[in-house]
């Protein structure tokens, strides 16, 4: 009787006969529901670099603008129209232009308009293509127009594109990119009131 007794006694301090068991698995963790991760945005896609299409110009390849007189419709008002550069000889063969530094495209290409916008960026004015400036004592000095103020007094944003200005002087005029790659026209007094046969060569570089 006193064997049964402290057998039945061991039996409860072991948590039971029938021999020991494993611990019970913990539960789930309490606290609240388990976070949702955070999804990553698609970046969206640049359409003017779908419409240039390949070759895709560099952005980093950009080697400002060249300016050239577009129209002289009078003898004291002249259009200057700009077409960013590219300095990337392999690019420049692959467009059939050849050369260290070309045109996004050839003239013709339908190609051409997109490019040239990929690669100029988006201006002050909210349109693709360059901001302008006149240079007046050694000071950009901005050419308003489309609700940007002027500043320069001689020059003027056209409505149909952001390439080019009317000028209303002669002297020195700036395009600039968005990443800041800039080109450069100097209109010396001595091509001024005059309506030249042919104007595209009439903007000098500094130091021409």
């Amino acid at each position: 009787m006193r064997r049964a007794l402290v057998g039945a006694g061991l039996c409860l301090a072991l948590s039971g006969c029938g021999g020991g068991g494993s611990p019970a698995a913990p539960g789930p963790p309490t606290g609240g529901a388990t976070p949702t991760p955070t999804a990553t945005p698609t970046p969206t896609p640049n359409p003017y670099a779908a419409a240039c299409g390949t070759p895709l110009p560099n952005p980093g390849d950009i080697y400002g603008y060249r300016i050239k007189v577009q129209l002289e419709p009078s003898r004291n008002r002249k259009i200057l129209n700009a077409s960013p550069q590219v300095r990337n000889a392999a690019y420049c063969a692959a467009v059939g232009l050849g050369g260290e530094f070309c045109n996004t495209r050839l003239e013709t290409d339908p190609q051409r308009e997109a490019c040239d916008h990929y690669l100029s960026g988006i201006s002050d004015t909210g349109r693709p293509g360059p901001d302008w400036y006149q240079v007046v004592n050694d000071r950009n000095v901005r050419c308003g127009g489309l609700g940007l103020p002027s500043e320069g007094a001689a020059c003027v944003l056209k409505e149909i594109t952001q390439y080019m200005i009317d000028i209303t002087a002669p002297g020195k005029y700036r395009a600039c990119s968005a990443s800041g790659s800039c080109g450069v026209c100097v209109i010396e007094d001595s091509a001024w009131g005059v309506i030249h046969g042919s104007p595209a060569g009439l903007c000098k570089l500094d130091g021409d």
